[in-house]
């Protein structure tokens, strides 16, 4: 809670920097959904961080707060401000908005450019591990809400490379246990999952954020798998459950194959059209359950060439049964 009254705090001495018009009570109270009483003093909190600040009486007699620049401490940009920047870039690209995706991605140059060289070289090692630790796993469909303070301590760690104490319950097993682990990265999807593994044990694991009641952050670093790349690894599967690869090729009908060529089903996937202009699309991955979801989407438009068994799969049973 102490965090969160500071960022608010924060953000509302940038509102009020930002502002041409200025900041009014009615303005405090709708953006942070507080009373008037609570917005009068965080009101005078930030006027006492603006020194500069100025009230002015707007044409309908209401007070307002305005600034003429916050003080520089307060745009002070990371690491993690420009990896959030290239994520939401990513998410753009994957909904076929690329004008959209191009211009953050511009932002993000143009805030990198913009600080000094001494910065760049402590952030662009960040940068690099958490851009490459945090895979955006795009499907369509409802989000699980994940404690801010949660992300943070894990990117905390992720970046730190230390290991990670974390309360955990799990969907087969939901009764909660205490372990160890050692963050490597992250997978955003409808279920986002922590990648890490077990001290002592060489197969990587997949733990649901929402799962995580505790996450405490441990002095002790662990030495990371040299040989382990977050994109290699999310490439094995086509959202986030985890399963052995194996041959996909999708034949998806003449009637939808101009839609199905807009999409990017994966990242080494190979396409083509056939004779009728179907569309083809080829590329080995793991994930069959949240395949089939994608798939059924589709209705009888698209057909499942390999694995030629691929709907008789008990994983699918309950799911063909309902279709």
């Amino acid at each position: 809670m102490r965090h969160e009254r500071s960022e608010r705090l924060l953000r509302l001495c940038l509102m009020i920097s930002g502002s041409h018009e200025g900041i009014s009570l009615a303005r405090i109270m709708e953006e942070f959904g507080v009373s008037r009483r609570t917005a009068e003093r965080m009101r005078d909190a930030a006027l006492r961080l603006l020194p500069d600040a100025v009230e002015r009486v707007d044409e309908n007699g209401f007070k307002r707060w305005r600034a003429a620049e916050a003080p520089r401490g307060f745009l002070a940009v990371s690491a993690e401000d420009i990896a959030d920047l290239q994520a939401a870039a990513d998410v753009l690209e994957a909904a076929n908005r690329h004008a959209q995706a191009g211009n953050l991605r511009a932002l993000a140059d143009k805030l990198m450019a913009r600080q000094p060289p001494a910065w760049r070289r402590r952030a662009e090692p960040d940068l690099e591990l958490l851009m490459e630790s945090e895979g955006i796993v795009h499907r369509a469909g409802p989000v699980v809400r994940v404690e801010t303070e949660v992300l943070r301590s894990l990117r905390q760690a992720i970046l730190g490379s230390l290991l990670i104490r974390v309360v955990y319950a799990g969907r087969a097993n939901p009764a909660e246990r205490e372990m160890m682990l050692e963050p490597y990265g992250l997978l955003y999807g409808a279920r986002p999952y922590l990648v890490g593994r077990v001290p002592g044990k060489p197969d990587f694991r997949h733990f649901r954020l929402q799962g995580l009641r505790l996450v405490d952050v441990t002095p002790s670093s662990f030495e990371r798998d040299a040989g382990f790349d977050m994109v290699a690894y999310r490439a094995r599967f086509f959202g986030s459950f985890r399963e052995e690869p194996f041959r996909n090729v999708w034949r998806f009908s003449p009637a939808v194959a101009d839609d199905a060529a807009e999409y990017r089903f994966h990242p080494a996937q190979s396409v083509e059209r056939d004779t009728d202009g179907a569309l083809i699309v080829s590329f080995e991955a793991g994930g069959r359950l949240e395949m089939a979801w994608h798939l059924m989407t589709w209705g009888g438009h698209v057909t499942v060439l390999e694995p030629a068994d691929f709907w008789r799969h008990p994983a699918l049973a309950g799911l063909v049964r309902a279709r």
